[in-house]
């Protein structure tokens, strides 16, 4: 059963995608998917159809990027054009085995194609067991948003929150960035990544001794060592969990390929720019920094990937198409290999989980796996970077026909290691 849901809100138009939409796009057309968020989560008992018809309405009427769709240039290029009213629809499934069913529809919802120019970037629909409903099921376009912005929408969903939305969206950014101060953001961030693409050494060897079938694997390593490492660091140093990890990435890239000083890609929310904290939409883009290692103390690698860290932030607010443009054209300058192989996605809080006990059992408890994944061009080495609570989970996508799988493997056991020796240091205790 499709339930058709109507809705209005404030602001329509057309414009440019924002700068954080046209990443999210070029990933995207990279990728060759559609890279959609959500999930299929069991709903509290008594909720009923109503509820669900209630939520999805408050959530296409407040935000405008639920109301955009796109129209296509005739050179291909996309554009956002918002509608101030709409409908879409609900669909309610009736099954036997709810749990089974949701994770279909959640199958399902991230693997039907997408018309842009026609279809919602939401779609919803809930699972009903015996006349109860008793699981929804989201998903919505990455093009429409990101983790912070998905954050943003549930906290505000919970509270019914009825003010105006705070902070830019996508329509009033793709204004301000067209602005002179606009350009002005964009050439400065543009200056900065042409200085590190000049500075940066070569690249990881171009082709691996052990290539695999299929090409890009997916590694997942559980430490919880490295949330008490970080905790102990901060603890007795000051340094925040996302530099450390950041400098014991870049030792760790150091050590298993001899690339120094280590360039590494930081995924930036952008979200401390003013207008941008509360946004609901995607603004997170990629900064560029290098770390330099060489054989220095751990606490002065820390110190200069803060530095590094602090220009790369400044400077990850920018036309995605100039720095598209701008890459292009250094890497016809220095060879068709030339790229930037190692991408950084630090996702956890600012203060790691509040765990105690040894380092050394903790490291004993590490598991690390891989598994194949898609064969889609990526960085050479990206590293996501999670809390669970009781420990983090560092995710890798490596390209084996330019990393072994034993390279990326020793990247993150190192990184654990050096975080963990560092927190002896600190704790006055000798590294293990």
């Amino acid at each position: 059963m499709r339930i058709c849901v109507p809705f209005e809100g404030a602001g329509a138009g057309e414009a440019p995608l924002s700068w954080g939409q046209q990443d999210i796009w070029a990933s995207m057309t990279r990728f060759g998917e559609q890279l959609p968020l959500g999930g299929a989560d069991p709903l509290p008992d008594g909720t009923g159809v109503g509820d669900v018809v209630g939520e999805l309405r408050y959530l296409m009427s407040r935000y405008q990027v639920l109301r955009t769709r796109l129209r296509f240039a005739a050179d291909g290029t996309p554009r956002q054009v918002v509608a101030a009213a709409g409908q879409t629809v609900l669909e309610v499934l009736d099954a036997d085995e709810p749990e089974a069913a949701a994770q279909a529809m959640l199958r399902r919802y991230r693997s039907e194609p997408v018309d842009f120019t026609r279809d919602w970037p939401l779609r919803m629909g809930v699972v009903r067991h015996r006349g109860r409903l008793t699981h929804l099921c989201a998903v919505i376009w990455h093009l429409a948003m990101d983790r912070s912005g998905a954050a943003v929408m549930l906290r505000e969903l919970a509270a019914r929150v009825q003010g105006p939305v705070t902070g830019m969206q996508p329509l009033e950014q793709a204004g301000w960035q067209a602005s002179e101060a606009g350009a002005r953001q964009s050439r400065s961030a543009l200056r900065h990544w042409e200085r590190v693409l000049r500075a940066m050494p070569a690249p990881w060897p171009v082709r691996s001794r052990r290539p695999e079938r299929p090409r890009h694997w997916k590694g997942r390593l559980v430490s919880p060592a490295i949330p008490l490492a970080s905790r102990l660091l901060l603890e007795r140093t000051g340094a925040d969990p996302a530099t450390t990890l950041l400098a014991a990435f870049a030792v760790a890239v150091r050590r298993c390929s001899g690339v120094d000083p280590v360039p590494v890609l930081l995924v930036t929310s952008n979200r401390f720019r003013s207008g941008l904290a509360d946004v609901v939409a995607p603004v997170a883009q990629p900064g560029l920094c290098l770390v330099e290692v060489t054989d220095a103390a751990f606490d002065k690698v820390l110190d200069g990937a803060r530095r590094a860290a602090t220009a790369a932030y400044k400077h990850a607010y920018y036309d995605t198409a100039g720095k598209e443009s701008l890459m292009a054209r250094i890497a016809e300058e220095r060879g068709p290999q030339f790229r930037v192989d190692f991408h950084l996605n630090d996702r956890r809080g600012p203060q790691p989980p509040a765990v105690r006990g040894s380092l050394a059992q903790a490291l004993a408890r590490r598991t690390l796996d891989w598994t194949p994944f898609k064969d889609s061009p990526s960085s050479r080495v990206f590293v996501h970077a999670d809390d669970t609570g009781r420990a983090t989970v560092l995710t890798c996508y490596a390209d084996t026909h330019h990393v072994s799988l034993a390279e990326a493997s020793a990247v993150l056991t190192t990184l654990e290691s050096v975080l963990t020796d560092a927190a002896l240091r600190a704790a006055g205790a000798p590294p293990g």
